[in-house]
């Protein structure tokens, strides 16, 4: 076996510190103890002590040292693995949660709502250019949807069905801005008493719909639900749309304008529901 440097520079040292082992075990069993021997002996101690013990053992101390320092970074290494895979599984863990607390709410709503059929869906795209118009569910024309369907969550009203294909479908959100998202609504003034509105547009600076009173005898404040009408057809009667948020005197017209906050949580939309009215298209 080839000796590298180091491994001959090792077994030189220890040679040498063998060599004066056993010259001062010779000297000290031969020599009369007289001053002369003892200080010859002290002498050969010094030198082997200053030149053999104290370079072994420094060397042999610094492997030591650097074995256990190596050994442990490579301990912190996969304690510190190990945090990131329980960090990761942790947020595995609450996503899964979230989502079984979402399709237990779809599940929930399914078993309250009787006057229509419900057909659950998974949002499959949503892009960041239409991010407040449109997204697309895995669900079509095969599973009974239509165009101009309603579309919900268990918080409330979120659009229509814009296109049904075969096996997915495009959703318009109520969120969208470009004025073409009129739905006859109503506002609860009272537990007997409504008023009829159109809920016009979404403002984004406001983060609310803009709905507009259709008579001026009711009086609305903040807080009161605003749900479906059911007039026209489109979206049946009763879903929930928010709850005015603030309401706006015309100082160039008749009448104001009533911001509503919408029920529904637009930014986290993965399961929903398309409505379709008990026995349509049977």
């Amino acid at each position: 076996m080839k000796l590298n440097r180091f491994q001959k520079v090792l077994l030189w040292l220890i040679g040498i510190s063998v060599s004066l082992s056993l010259i001062l075990n010779v000297v000290r069993l031969s020599t009369p103890f007289s001053e002369i021997s003892r200080e010859g002996y002290n002498l050969f101690s010094m030198i082997k002590y200053s030149l053999i013990d104290v370079p072994v053992n420094s060397v042999t101390d610094f492997f030591t040292s650097f074995s256990q320092l190596w050994q442990v970074r490579q301990e912190n290494d996969l304690l510190r693995t190990q945090v990131d895979e329980i960090a990761s599984l942790q947020a595995q863990l609450s996503e899964a949660q979230r989502q079984i607390e979402q399709l237990q709410q779809l599940s929930d709503l399914k078993a309250v709502v009787s006057d229509y059929e419900l057909i659950p869906a998974t949002v499959l795209s949503r892009s960041q250019d239409s991010w407040n118009n449109l997204l697309t569910i895995d669900v079509g024309s095969q599973d009974g949807v239509e165009s101009d369907y309603a579309v919900i969550t268990p918080q409330g009203l979120i659009g229509k069905v814009q296109k049904a294909g075969e096996g997915t479908s495009t959703v318009k959100l109520l969120t969208a801005e470009d004025g073409l998202n009129k739905v006859s609504v109503k506002i609860e003034v009272s537990e007997d008493r409504t008023a009829d509105a159109i809920l016009q547009r979404y403002d984004s600076n406001e983060q609310a719909y803009v709905v507009e009173l259709l008579n001026s005898g009711s009086t609305i404040t903040e807080n009161m639900r605003v749900v479906t009408s059911g007039m026209g057809g489109t979206f049946p009667s009763g879903l929930l749309v928010g709850t005015v948020s603030r309401v706006e005197e015309r100082t160039n017209a008749v009448g104001v304008l009533i911001y509503v906050t919408p029920a529904a949580e637009y930014q986290d939309l993965n399961y929903v529901c398309v409505v379709r009215r008990s026995g349509a298209g049977s």
